[in-house]
C-alpha cells in the first residue's frame, strides 16, 4: 500500500482518532484546524502542522475532515475541486442539500467520497451484516438498536429544530446500520424529548427515537440518549429477529454476540480499533484496492434519514421517502 498523502483538518477527538489511524497506516499527514489548535495535536503525533486549507490540500492525495458539520460542504466541495478524494466524519453535510451538492460534485469530478461511519468497522456489527447477508435470521426482521453516550460537551447541544439535533448526530449511528442490512427507507416516524439549548449544561439528557420502515419488509426503531451520567461514555446494543432466529449484542459484555436459532459464535471485540479498520479499509481503496463498504450514497441515505426524522419529530407526523429518495 503506497504512502498516501493525507490532510487532516480538525484537532478534536475524532481527528486524534483519525489521525492515529492514518499513521498506523503508513499515511504522511499535515494538520489543519479551524480553531488553531493543529499545532498541539500535530507535536504529539509528530506531523506537521500546516496554517491554512490551501497548504493543506496541495499536494493530497485524501482530505479526511473532522471539523464541525457547518464546514463540511465547503472543505469537501474545495477538495473536490483539486482532485483530492474525501474522508468525511459523519454526518456529510448540514442538511441534503448540501449532501446533494458534495456526492454530485464527486460524481462529475470523478473523486471518491468516503463517509466515516465507524460503527460499521465495530467486530459485532460486521458480524451482524455477515448473518444478515447469509439468511441466518430468515424473513419478516424487526431490529432495535440503541446509542447511549454522556453529554460532557457545549457543542453536543448545539442544535435547532431546523439541524436535529441528536437525531441528526447521534441517531445516525443507527440509521447507518439499518440501511446497510436491510436497504432503501421508504417511512420514517421519529419521537424527540429533551434540551437543545446551545451551549448546553453539563449532564444534558436527551433521548430520539425512530421507527424505520424499510422497501423490503423490514422495521427498524433506533433510540438514542445523551445521558448525564459518565459511566460507561457509550453504550451500544442490538436486537435483531425474524423467523429463524434472533441476534442479540450489547457493548457492556464486549465479547459476546448471541445467535439464537442456530450455533452462537463469540468473537473479541476488543479487536482492532473500528477507527484503525476504517481508515486502513479507506487507504487500501485509495491505493488501488477494492471498494469500502462504505461511499458516498451510503452518506447521502443517511442525511436523507435522519433529516427526515428530524422532520418527523417537529411536525408529529411520520415523513415517507421514495425508494430513491433513501439511496440514489
Amino acid at each position: 500500500m503506497r504512502e498516501l498523502e493525507t490532510a487532516l483538518i480538525g484537532a478534536g477527538l475524532i481527528a486524534r482518532m483519525h489521525l492515529e489511524a492514518w499513521i498506523g497506516a503508513g499515511a504522511s499527514v499535515r494538520v489543519h484546524s479551524l480553531d488553531g489548535r493543529a499545532a498541539e495535536l500535530a507535536a504529539e503525533f509528530g506531523v506537521k502542522a500546516v496554517d491554512s486549507l490551501e497548504e493543506a490540500l496541495d499536494g493530497a492525495d485524501v482530505v479526511d475532515i473532522c471539523s464541525p458539520t457547518e464546514t463540511h460542504r465547503d472543505i469537501a466541495l474545495a477538495a473536490i475541486a483539486g482532485g483530492v478524494a474525501v474522508v468525511c466524519e459523519k454526518p456529510l453535510a448540514a442538511d441534503v442539500a448540501e449532501a446533494e451538492e458534495i456526492v454530485g460534485a464527486a460524481q462529475e469530478a470523478g473523486v471518491p467520497v468516503y463517509p466515516a461511519h465507524d460503527i460499521r468497522f465495530a467486530p459485532a456489527y460486521a458480524r451482524l451484516h455477515e448473518l444478515v447477508a447469509e439468511g441466518r435470521l430468515g424473513t419478516g426482521t424487526v431490529a432495535r438498536f440503541t446509542v447511549a453516550g454522556y453529554h460532557p460537551r457545549a457543542w453536543t447541544g448545539h442544535a435547532s429544530a431546523e439541524s436535529g439535533g441528536i437525531l441528526t448526530d447521534q441517531l445516525l449511528h443507527g440509521v447507518d446500520i439499518a440501511y446497510w442490512l436491510f436497504g432503501d427507507v421508504v417511512r420514517v416516524h421519529a419521537l424527540y424529548q429533551g434540551d437543545i439549548a446551545a451551549p448546553a449544561p453539563e449532564g444534558t439528557a436527551a433521548v430520539g427515537t425512530v421507527v424505520l420502515t424499510h422497501a423490503g419488509g423490514a422495521l427498524s426503531q433506533v433510540v438514542c440518549r445523551w445521558t448525564p451520567t459518565p459511566q460507561p461514555p457509550i453504550r451500544v446494543t442490538f436486537h435483531v429477529t425474524g423467523t429463524d432466529g434472533t441476534i442479540v449484542h450489547d457493548s457492556d459484555w464486549p465479547q459476546e454476540i448471541q445467535v439464537s436459532g442456530g450455533p452462537a459464535g463469540a468473537f473479541g471485540y476488543y479487536g482492532e480499533s473500528p477507527f484503525t479498520s476504517e481508515i486502513s479499509e479507506f487507504a487500501r481503496a485509495l491505493s488501488g484496492g477494492p471498494q469500502p463498504r462504505l461511499v458516498a450514497h451510503d452518506a447521502l441515505a443517511a442525511v436523507r434519514i435522519t433529516q427526515a426524522a428530524a422532520r418527523s419529530a417537529w411536525t408529529g407526523r411520520a415523513v415517507e421517502l421514495p425508494v430513491k429518495g433513501a439511496a440514489a
